[in-house]
């Protein structure tokens, strides 16, 4: 591995932790019970954070459109995602290996980049409802957490849109605050856990 990281804390399960810090801590099924929405995935991973979403929304029937931007590096994460059938949830698994094969199923659709996010995510230019913003850490990949890059964050996101990431230093909450974000911390899920960060545009 490139980065020399675990893809999800080893304190709490990689369920619980992907639960709690992106779907709940964007609230994206209270936004998609609402609207069609948009969402940017950084970095993609073993899809964890997606198939969650996924199974969170065919479990509260949601019928608004929801698009699906990700970006990853390690083309072989994905080959793992397409030819892994015990991954969990099932649900939600077994609906994102559709969108990796057909771009869209039903209500859901994706476009998916093996790409290097730095590079991708200046070259967007579309608005999005919720950011997952999940690379690695500053002290791997310090790129990902500049000032440059979190302002471009900030620009992606429609007024109200939302932003969540595992980081929660001080010095990470101070550059989601210079650029114009609300920010808060999530919840902890353990005593070994460090809360979250959740950003708002304003």
């Amino acid at each position: 591995m490139e980065y020399n990281e675990s893809y999800k804390t080893k304190s709490v399960g990689a369920y619980a932790e992907s639960l709690h810090k992106f779907v709940n801590g964007t609230e994206i099924i209270k936004r998609a019970e609402k609207s069609d929405i948009r969402v940017l995935d950084i970095c993609f991973g073993l899809g964890l954070n997606l198939a969650v979403t996924i199974d969170e929304a065919l479990k509260h029937n949601i019928t608004n459109k929801i698009h699906i931007v990700s970006v990853e590096k390690d083309a072989s994460l994905l080959h793992i995602v397409k030819n892994t059938h015990i991954l969990m949830p099932n649900a939600g698994y077994k609906v994102l290996r559709k969108l990796i094969n057909n771009g869209i199923y039903n209500n859901f659709s994706l476009e998916y980049y093996i790409q290097d996010a730095v590079e991708f995510i200046y070259s967007l230019d579309h608005k999005f409802d919720v950011i997952y913003f999940d690379p690695f850490s500053k002290k791997h990949n310090s790129e990902m957490w500049s000032d440059k890059m979190i302002n471009k964050l900030y620009s992606l996101l429609r007024d109200n849109g939302v932003l969540t990431t595992y980081a929660s230093s001080k010095a990470i909450k101070e550059s989601f605050l210079n650029a114009g974000f609300n920010i808060s911390s999530l919840t902890s899920l353990g005593s070994r856990y460090q809360p979250a960060t959740k950003a708002v545009k304003k």
